[in-house]
């Protein structure tokens, strides 16, 4: 319950901010020109950086009416900051020169004058615009700093992926290989055919973790569902004629839970294929996966003879199918006759199943 509260909150905190959350840049280094493709760069930092400056003379005189006297560079510096950080250096440098000008002329020394009255107004003006000019170029290299580190991330994620997936790859062209070779002994084909589903399993989500240059860390299911589905109707029995259907939830989930679905679906579809349709050419397996993100069920049904044996779990693939429903927190409920088979895995109601299904 606590967990579920704390994920709901975090979505709830992530939605209205999804712009830069949801970005691998950080909020450090967004850049403004992206937000305007339109314009030019340097009208762009210009108009931001003078938007930066009224916003500051804007606070500072609501601040004045509400604690006259306040300090009249105060706000000048997360201004700067703010304006160089979004808007480069040229923004910053815009933002600190008109802020310091603002200042100088209508706080210090006389309002309204640019004359010096005490002989430490002109070095406490000197020392305030040094500051800021300094506080823009801190903010440029750290900006820039930032840039670099995430594009050497992305590169390192770009050459990750790209390991990963040629691991992937060679694994699943030795258990092809070994399929050809041991094509007329049905057992070894099957069992390595549930070996191959399972790899390619982690494959497609591994593929759906790196997506462009972002570790994103979360899986949105229908798209990888569909793929996988798509990838175990390719690996049927080339002599049947097995079609498999899909209704999917619109749901994002993260890597681990997603990984399991997959290995329970996978596990299900090779069972489905090894058993159910024995004696018929052709038939039809149906995954389902309806609910939320705590309130979900996961239904996998096909047209076949049914087995009984396996579904009274007397094989090693059901007991595999409930260790990992287990891992998801799901339990499993099975029902088989002569028109097929049905697992439903879930925390979702069975009521909701049951109307799925009907």
């Amino acid at each position: 319950m606590i967990a579920a509260s704390l994920r709901n909150l975090q979505a709830g905190v992530r939605k209205p901010f999804g712009r830069f959350f949801g970005s691998s840049r950080s909020l450090a280094t967004y850049n403004i020109e992206t937000a305007f493709p339109g314009l030019s760069p340097v009208l762009v930092q210009v108009l931001f950086g003078l938007l930066c400056t009224v916003s500051g003379i804007g606070l500072r005189w609501l601040l004045d009416h509400l604690w006259s006297g306040a300090g009249p560079f105060a706000l000048m510096v997360p201004f700067v900051l703010l304006a160089t950080l979004f808007g480069k250096w040229q923004a910053g440098l815009l933002t600190a020169v008109l802020s310091s000008l603002y200042a100088w002329y209508y706080v210090l020394p006389v309002n309204g004058s640019l004359a010096f009255v005490s002989p430490t107004d002109g070095p406490r003006v000197a020392v305030n615009v040094m500051a800021a000019f300094f506080v823009v170029a801190l903010a440029e290299v750290f900006r820039r700093t930032m840039w670099q580190a995430l594009n050497d991330r992305e590169m390192l994620l770009r050459e990750i992926e790209h390991r990963v997936k040629n691991n992937f790859a060679s694994v699943a062209s030795l258990l092809r290989f070994q399929m050809r070779e041991h094509h007329g002994d049905e057992t070894i084909m099957y069992a390595l055919q549930a070996a191959l589903g399972r790899v390619e399993s982690y494959a497609t989500v591994n593929s759906f973790l790196y997506r462009g240059t972002s570790y994103t860390g979360t899986v949105h299911l229908p798209s990888y569902l569909k793929e996988l589905c798509g990838n175990l109707e390719r690996s049927a029995p080339s002599e049947k004629d097995i079609s498999i259907r899909t209704q999917i939830a619109d749901l994002t989930w993260d890597r681990d839970r997603t990984i399991v679905i997959g290995l329970l679906i996978n596990e299900l579809v090779t069972n489905a294929y090894k058993h159910a349709f024995s004696d018929r050419p052709s038939g039809v397996i149906n995954v389902t996966m309806q609910g939320t993100d705590e309130d979900w069920f996961l239904q996998v049904g096909d047209n076949g003879t049914g087995f009984e044996r396996l579904a009274n779990g007397g094989s090693l693939g059901v007991k595999l199918i409930s260790a990992l429903a287990t891992q998801v927190g799901a339990q499993v409920e099975v029902s088989t006759d002569n028109n097929g088979t049905r697992y439903i895995i879930g925390t979702g109601s069975e009521g909701a199943a049951e109307e799925t299904s009907a």
